[in-house]
């Protein structure tokens, strides 16, 4: 049996673009062994997936304990293919301790740290704009040249669509019918719907709303009259069935281009993932609507999470949540 082991460590979105690939290579090699290296964090989003058969974490902040932990857990099966799906110095270093006889990653010119790729045994070439779904798919076609194009999916279980739905229940949110899920985000981050976006989006009345609120927006108040969700730290799961949940009642996600879209839109979900900072031909979630200012400021976009624009976070100032001259990328 051929084992191939991904490593992934983080963004918990680019975790999830990577996801279509490994499926993808799944199905042409299905009595191949697939594991997966990620954060302990994110590791929960794997379970339930077919394609996967073991999932090795790594705590980001353990420091040498951890890489070693990682090591020892990765060695206690014998690994044929290790892929570095991230292309930084930490997964780099991670795939080449696997003890792969093949350890393999992107080329340099589409890595984050293109030094990292002194690690590896080989590097792939890959055309067009990078995008970490593009670059797992060429990892993938190095071993299994067949492998064709497969969006991400993550699977709820029943009792998870059953505590979200009763989730949504208390809030006085019917499940089964069609919702607007909007993802709110800390205003410090760019990439965040600004906060009259989000209005508008809320007061359109097609169908219901409910605002979304990670770990991270713990601290922001909900808005009067607005049924909202908090999800907090090790809960990734929630996206999970949340996205399914939305779509089987033919809603909708509204939402930044952040981990959470990413999720929702891996369960399932029909979204529309707003871009201002960040390029969505590099970023944009598998299957999305990816939608983008019609007049964006030069600087825009700028791949940064804090806006260094005088004028402030104008690339994702939007009129209306359909304004005209919005453009949509497939």
């Amino acid at each position: 049996m051929t084992t191939v082991l991904f490593v992934r460590l983080s963004a918990m979105g680019d975790l999830v673009q990577g996801l279509g690939a490994i499926a993808a290579l799944h199905a042409v090699r299905p009595q191949w062994r697939l594991r997966v290296v990620t954060q302990t964090t994110f590791a929960p989003l794997l379970a339930g997936l077919p394609s996967i058969a073991d999932v090795v974490t790594f705590d980001r902040r353990g420091g040498l304990r951890a890489v070693l932990a990682t090591r020892a857990a990765m060695r206690r099966e014998p690994n044929d293919v290790a892929i570095d799906l991230q292309g930084n110095w930490k997964s780099a270093l991670l795939a080449r301790l696997a003890g792969a006889r093949d350890c393999l990653g992107i080329e340099r010119a589409w890595r984050q740290e293109a030094g990292s790729a002194w690690l590896l045994r080989r590097c792939i070439a890959a055309s067009g704009v990078p995008h970490p779904a593009t670059a797992a798919l060429a990892l993938v076609r190095a071993v299994a040249p067949e492998a064709s194009v497969t969006l991400p999916r993550l699977v709820a279980a029943a009792p998870e669509l059953e505590r979200e739905r009763a989730a949504l229940q208390q809030l006085g949110v019917d499940a089964a019918r069609p919702f607007r899920v909007v993802v709110v985000t800390d205003p410090v981050d760019a990439r965040a719907l600004r906060a009259a976006h989000v209005r508008a989006l809320t007061a359109d009345r097609d169908m219901p709303c409910v605002h979304l609120f990670g770990p991270a927006e713990s601290h922001l108040p909900a808005a009067e009259g607005v049924p909202s969700l908090r999800h907090v730290p090790g809960e990734v799961r929630r996206l999970v069935a949340l996205g399914e949940l939305v779509q089987r009642a033919g809603g909708e996600v509204a939402g930044p281009d952040q981990g959470a879209s990413h999720v929702l839109a891996a369960a399932g979900a029909r979204c529309r993932v707003w871009f201002g900072a960040m390029d969505p031909l590099r970023t944009a979630p598998p299957g999305a609507v990816a939608l983008v200012h019609p007049a964006p400021p030069p600087c825009s976009p700028c791949g940064s999470a804090r806006c260094r624009n005088a004028a402030g976070v104008v690339c994702m100032e939007f009129a209306t949540p359909s304004a005209s001259g919005v453009t949509q990328t497939p």
